[in-house]
């Protein structure tokens, strides 16, 4: 039979099951599984675009997608965003692949992919995700598959799926036209300099400089004169007249990152300059002004700091009328995945490098760690993924040794949290991602051997007997008789 639509009952869509693949065998042998095996009434559509106008006829109880990319690039985007919207209760989807998703694809399966299905088909591992990935609430990512919030400036974006993360962009839309200082608080790595960036690109100064004081890269004694410059002679070493950071901005904009690093001193002589924009080179007593509009960077809450007597309130005071606090990826996990896949074009452009495919365990591996480093962390493990992914698809053995080793405590609880729970859920984590790795190395060695399962155990290092087993345990197809 082919993949046009079958109409199973005429009671409308309601409590059906819609498969949804351009392939014809596989929807047919599909049909036939849910049918006789689980009492499914069934709906087949062949593209997105024509299951995307089925739901008028009422909402299916579980989906089924191909994920593999057909010929003519259908688009899933529509279809589930429509779903989203209408779907109440929420409508689970499987996704059905043969190696992960495409690149392009992995992004929408991930927001809204509850469980997967390998092929070829296998009613063993059917009947597993029927009894035991649609009994678990919610689909494995944080948002719905509605589209990102994107605010672009000329040579950076930022993107969100994260509420918060979309109204502090609000806020940079709105403040980033007005001369006003500007207060960026979050963790290293969320983003601040980006932001920065973003802050000035979308300014009246953006055809101006943009310029950067690493305050925690700078000795205490050099900071006055990396920001105010100096005269001739005015210490040992200074041969010649140089301009500080804030006259070379001139009216551009000035980023003083790490300000919670400098001490009391250098905490003082900001005072002047950000209330009047008055200054002194180094060495001179001439009066000058600085034009440059000013970004503040702090990795840790200055209030918390001014109590501590850490930070200089009258300071502080000045800094914080328009404070923006930048959340932490790890509440952000919605944007984890968006990210990875950027990340992912970015560095294959940039390295020459081809993946073709994302496993969707390499994305739950992302999705499960804390991010102590945050964005910055999470590129720069994307990146080395991509450099040590030779197989074209991204798996979890693709990650860092140290990565693996850090998931393989589990991922945090709660304060308060039982050890006994916690212990639990290491132990079940920690099994089912050795079980995901062995079949995924059992299947690649099959292909990479035309499926001859004596030449697979050969390569694998076991015994014909040995792979047996193993494939048995893991709920494969066992081998073929006489190999």
């Amino acid at each position: 039979m082919g993949a046009s639509t079958i109409e199973v009952s005429a009671t409308g869509a309601w409590g059906s099951t819609l498969v949804i693949s351009p392939d014809a065998a596989l929807t047919d042998q599909l049909r036939r599984i849910l049918e006789q095996d689980h009492c499914r009434r069934v709906r087949v559509a062949s593209s997105f675009s024509e299951a995307e106008t089925l739901l008028r006829d009422g909402l299916p109880a579980t989906v089924f997608a191909d994920f593999r990319k057909p010929e003519g690039d259908d688009c899933p985007s529509a279809f589930f965003s429509k779903l989203g919207r209408d779907a109440r209760p929420e409508v689970p989807v499987i996704a059905v692949s043969d190696r992960g998703y495409v690149c392009d694809r992995a992004g929408v399966a991930d927001l809204i992919v509850r469980g997967h299905l390998q092929l070829p088909l296998d009613r063993a591992q059917l009947w597993r995700l029927l009894e035991h990935e649609l009994a678990k609430n919610g689909p494995s990512g944080n948002a719905t598959a509605s589209g990102p919030r994107v605010v672009h400036g000329e040579t950076v974006a930022c993107k969100t799926y994260t509420p918060a993360m979309s109204a502090l962009l609000d806020d940079v839309l709105t403040l980033a036209g007005h001369a006003v200082t500007v207060l960026l608080v979050g963790e290293t790595g969320t983003g601040k300099t980006t932001l920065a960036r973003l802050i000035h690109e979308l300014s009246p100064r953006r055809d101006a400089r943009l310029l950067t004081v690493a305050c925690g890269a700078l000795p205490p004694d050099l900071i006055e004169s990396e920001l105010f410059g100096h005269v001739k002679g005015a210490f040992t070493g200074a041969e010649r007249s140089k301009p500080g950071k804030f006259e070379a901005a001139e009216n551009g904009t000035l980023l003083l990152d790490e300000i919670d690093v400098l001490g009391p001193a250098q905490q003082a002589k900001l005072l002047r300059v950000i209330e009047t924009g008055e200054f002194e080179p180094v060495g001179s007593n001439d009066t000058r002004h600085s034009a440059a509009r000013l970004v503040v960077a702090s990795n840790l809450d200055l209030k918390q700091l001014v109590e501590q007597n850490r930070f200089r309130a009258d300071l502080y005071y000045r800094l914080n009328m328009l404070e923006l606090r930048i959340p932490p990826l790890r509440e952000r996990p919605a944007d984890v995945v968006p990210l990875t896949l950027d990340f992912v074009g970015e560095f294959c452009s940039a390295h020459d490098v081809r993946i073709d495919r994302v496993d969707p365990d390499f994305l739950a591996c992302l999705k499960q760690y804390h991010w102590p480093g945050n964005v910055r962390e999470l590129k720069n493990h994307v990146r080395r993924a991509v450099l040590f992914c030779r197989t074209g698809t991204l798996t979890p053995d693709d990650l860092a040794p140290h990565f693996r080793q850090a998931l393989e405590s589990g991922p945090l609880l709660p304060a308060g949290a039982p050890k006994a729970a916690s212990q639990n859920a290491r132990e079940t984590s920690l099994v089912e991602r050795v079980a995901a790795n062995e079949r995924r190395m059992i299947e690649q060695a099959l292909r990479e051997n035309g499926q001859n399962r004596t030449a697979t155990a050969k390569a694998l290092g076991l015994s014909r007997v040995g792979l047996y087993k193993k494939m048995k345990k893991l709920g494969m197809a066992a081998p073929r008789r006489g190999e």
